[in-house]
This record gives structure tokens, sequence and C-alpha cells, in this order.
């Protein structure tokens, strides 16, 4: 092969604007900061600006473009479409509608060669150097869905104009509202989109490199804490790529996942709705499942295993239909008492009677199976803690 031709079709790969943009914009920008900064006092007004900015950019992207737009895992009232589509834009990171097809694909496609920031072609390339390519960014993004989205397709068609205004125009604006509109470029423009962009990037990179495997094997995904702090919630990255619907990344209330903490107030605050929920059994299950895997591999019986893992899904099986039985009974009760009352009052007595019977007798039954539920996980995480790592 003629090396010069081989070369000269590299270059021609390169989608040079976004890997000019993508290089110059943080060292220009972190350089000229700091050079800034040796000549002009700080205005922290500005900073703090910047650090909310940022933190809404992040959430446009990890509660709007991935989790809204993505996966659907959630309805937002068009005032929050269109923050996220305006403020997402100020990202630099393309278009809701390109950044959701090329997300979808990845779930899809993960870890094979259709991937388009697949892990197994190396950390820099999955992190931002697909970027730099057009095999992997010239196409055009096919959602059928939000291709019917009139907010999606506006913010699509005029992305470049919606990037620019609020990526650099609106900073510094805000900067010379505060008399130094060149450290708002600066400080709430360039470094804030070079920050935000790379806590995006470690999803790519990071989420698919550190960490456990908690639900699933299959995939390069893993769930890592130290990720979850650097990507806004996004580092429990295997549970998402198992249960991507679901609208939670950290499942548990401890776990640090301010977008899924955004998703909640909004919809306490009636602008969100909808919010898809993986239940708690096929969690569990997953999990499970995991951790006798491994145990089998230390040695453990792999029939002893097995029978402790029915256990514990069985009985949380029983639980949650005898506590979905209670509250029909309640639900069922509270309808028909009134109704029973007015027809006649001996009538209502002895449903209430045997309602509060039957209530007595359920509650003793859910008492006892969160007991045995209880026992049974307490078993199987003594095996876990005396297993070897």
């Amino acid at each position: 092969m003629d090396v010069s031709h081989h070369h000269k079709n590299i270059w021609q790969r390169i989608d040079w604007p976004v890997t000019l943009f993508l290089v110059l914009n943080p060292i220009i920008g972190i350089l000229a900061a700091i050079f800034y900064y040796t000549q002009n006092n700080l205005d922290h007004r500005i900073l703090f600006f910047s650090i909310a900015f940022a933190a809404a950019t992040n959430l446009s992207i990890t509660a709007g473009y991935h989790r809204l737009f993505s996966h659907r895992s959630y309805e937002a009232h068009p005032i929050v479409r269109f923050l996220f589509l305006l403020i997402g834009a100020s990202a630099f990171q393309g278009s809701a509608l390109k950044w959701s097809a090329d997300h979808r694909i990845h779930h899809s496609k993960v870890d094979t060669d259709l991937d388009p920031y697949s892990i197994n072609k190396g950390f820099w390339y999955a992190h931002m150097g697909w970027l730099f390519l057009k095999d992997s960014t010239d196409h055009n993004p096919k959602a059928a869905d939000l291709e019917k989205d009139w907010m999606v397709v506006l913010q699509h068609k005029y992305y470049v104009l919606f990037a620019f205004l609020s990526g650099f125009i609106f900073p510094t604006i805000v900067g010379a509202f505060f008399g130094h509109p060149f450290e708002g470029f600066l400080v709430g423009g360039a470094l804030r989109i070079a920050l935000t962009q790379q806590s995006t990037f470690f999803v790519n990179s990071l989420c698919h490199t550190l960490g456990k495997k908690t639900y699933s094997d299959k995939i390069s995904a893993r769930d890592s804490f130290i990720v979850a702090l650097l990507t806004h919630g996004e580092g429990y990255h295997n549970f998402h790529h198992h249960f991507q619907l679901d609208y939670r990344n950290g499942i548990r209330w401890y776990q640090w996942d301010p977008t899924k903490w955004t998703i909640r107030t909004l919809a306490f605050l009636g602008l969100a709705k909808k919010l898809k929920r993986i239940s708690a059994q096929e969690i569990l299950k997953a999990r499970l499942q995991m951790e006798s895997i491994r145990l089998v591999s230390k040695g453990f019986s792999a029939d002893l295993i097995e029978q402790m893992k029915e256990k514990v899904l069985v009985a949380q099986s029983s639980l949650k239909k005898l506590q979905e039985e209670y509250e029909l009974k309640r639900k069922e009760f509270s309808q028909s008492s009134q109704e029973k009352f007015q027809e006649s009052q001996d009538r209502f007595f002895e449903s209430k009677e045997r309602f509060l019977e039957r209530k007595a007798q359920l509650q003793l039954e859910i008492h006892l199976k969160k007991i045995e539920l209880e026992s049974a996980i307490n078993q199987w995480k003594l095996y876990l803690k005396f297993a070897p790592v």
C-alpha cells in the first residue's frame, strides 16, 4: 500500500471542525483564563454563575439528552424539554437528535464494531477519539420518535446557532452585566464547555473500564461511585445498560445520582410524569444471578447457591403479593364502606368486621414473610462475606 495515500486517507477521515474545537477550546480556554487571572482579580459572581451553569449543562445532557430523549424513561413538560434542548446545546455535544441516535446504537450494539464509541477500540477512542472521525460522526441520525418532535427537530436544524448563543454569547452577556464580559466568555463559556464535555465523555470511557459488573457480565459497562461523582450519577452504568428504561441509575437512596433527584423534583413540581422503574424483583434477580456466579467460581456448591437464591426470590415474590392484596383490600373497603353504610348499618359493620379480620391476618403474614425474606438475604450476605474476593 502507498504510505502517502494511506496517510492522505487518514487526514481525509478526520472531522476537522469538531477535532479543532475539541482540542483548541480547552487549551486556549485554560491558558487564557490563567493569563487573565494573573492580570485581573477574580469576580466571584461570575465564578458562581459558571458553576451553576455547568451543573445545568450537565443535567441537560444527563436528564435531558440521555434519560429523557434517548431512553424515554419519563415524560417532561414542554418548558422542561425546551430548557434541556437550549442548555444542552451549550455543551457542544451535538443536537439531541444526533446524540440520542448515536446513544441508542451504542446500547443496541454495545462492545461490537458497530458501537459508535466501543471501549474495545481503546480507552481514548471511547472517551473522545471517535468524535474526531467522520466515519463515526458524519451520518444522518435516525430516531423516528424524535423526528416527530418539533422542538427536537428545530434544535437539530439550527443546532450551531443554538450552541453558540447559549454556549458563548449568553455567558459573555452575563459577564458583561457584572462588568467582565471576557471573564464570562472564558469561564462561563470555554472552560465550562471543556469540563462538561469531559464529564460526559467519562461515561463512555471510565464507566466501561472502572467498577463492578453488578447486574450483568455480558457487557463492559460497570458500576462505580467514583465515576458517578464525575458524571452527575451516570456512574452506575452496569445497572443502566441492563435496565436502560429505568429513569434512575443509582437505585439506592444513598447512591449519588443528582440526575435522578432532578427528575424526581420535576415530578414533584408537576413538570415530569410517568417515571419508569424496573421492579425490585427483577433488579434483585439480576444481582443475585451475578453474585451466584461469583460464589460458584469461589468453590461453593452450585446446587446450594441456586437453592439459596430461589429462597430469596420466592420470599420476595410472596411478600409482594401479600402487600398488593393488603392494599387492594384496603381500597375495596374504603370504596364500598360508604355505600354499605347508607344501605344498612348492619351490613356495614359486618363488612368492617370481615375486613378487620382479614387485615389482621394479612398484617401477620406480611410480618412473617418479611422475617423470612430478611433471614434468606442475611444468609446470602453471609456467604458473600466469607467468599474470598
